[in-house]
């Protein structure tokens, strides 16, 4: 792709309102991982008691970083609350070895994941110091990645957005770290021409890169406060798998990729 090729202000303007007019007519809304009364009792606790309902939506975030079908995940995860296995984590009650005899899932990617809630258990310290709000909208997201061992990557952004999508944490200056920047996202991104980075540009400093430019460019077209990257990541266009008879028929308004490539 041509890295020169950018479109104006006006151009990712209409996208945005073409990507937010689709999503207001029938997006989904992703499954929340509090209920209503998870949150209710979050808001009204004190922060080493939002610390249980918070390590559960960071081990949510954790399983998810992996590649499987998101209803696949939704099992596997209500499996794992269902057998405790988070409750007994958190409160240190955990058996490695009557897990691993009878695990209560069977997909090698979700059993492993208790690596992952392990150390988010033993490094909630670190973590818990963003509640009951992140003093340092900046770095909440380096917080989580840091104290994830690296597993919650773009998943830090997810538990952000999610937080904000809870009305749980109140400072709008974390909604420039709440976009997203997945492998799917990033690449539909950059090849709409929404934001300038190259597609493969997946450091964790790269993905704030996206998560701050992808808030700018939708703030531009009005779409949907707390939709965050929605609009773009539930977008039925599948810009990460685009060829010659996808772009004929593509009616988004503008598209970086598209002008690059129609005559080739």
């Amino acid at each position: 792709m041509n890295a020169t090729t950018t479109l104006t202000n006006r151009e990712r303007r209409e996208d945005v309102a073409f990507l937010a007019q689709a999503f207001d007519g029938g997006g989904r809304w992703p499954d929340d991982v509090l209920d209503e009364t998870e949150r209710q009792r979050f808001a009204k606790a004190k922060p080493a008691d939002q610390a249980a309902l918070f390590f559960r939506l960071l081990c949510r975030g954790a399983l998810a970083a992996q590649p499987a079908p998101e209803s696949v995940i939704d099992a596997d995860w209500r499996r794992l609350v269902a057998a405790g296995v988070l409750d007994q984590l958190y409160d240190g009650s955990f058996d490695l070895g009557r897990y691993a005899l009878d695990p209560p899932v069977s997909r090698s990617d979700s059993k492993g994941k208790i690596i992952d809630f392990t150390r988010l258990a033993a490094t909630r310290e670190t973590w818990s110091r963003l509640l009951p709000e992140p003093p340092d909208p900046d770095v909440a997201v380096d917080v989580l990645h840091a104290a994830s061992g690296g597993a919650l990557k773009s998943r830090a952004f997810w538990a952000v957005r999610e937080m904000r999508r809870y009305a749980l944490w109140q400072n709008e200056a974390l909604d420039r770290f709440a976009c997203v920047p997945d492998g799917r996202v990033r690449k539909r991104a950059v090849r709409m021409g929404l934001v300038d980075l190259p597609e493969k540009a997946d450091t964790f400093a790269d993905m704030k890169a996206v998560s701050r430019a992808l808030h700018a460019v939708l703030r531009l077209g009005d779409a949907p406060p707390q939709a965050f990257d929605l609009p773009i990541s539930t977008a039925a266009q599948r810009c990460e798998v685009c060829d010659a008879a996808r772009m004929a028929s593509c009616p988004m308004p503008h598209c970086r990729w598209r002008r690059d490539h129609a005559e080739t």
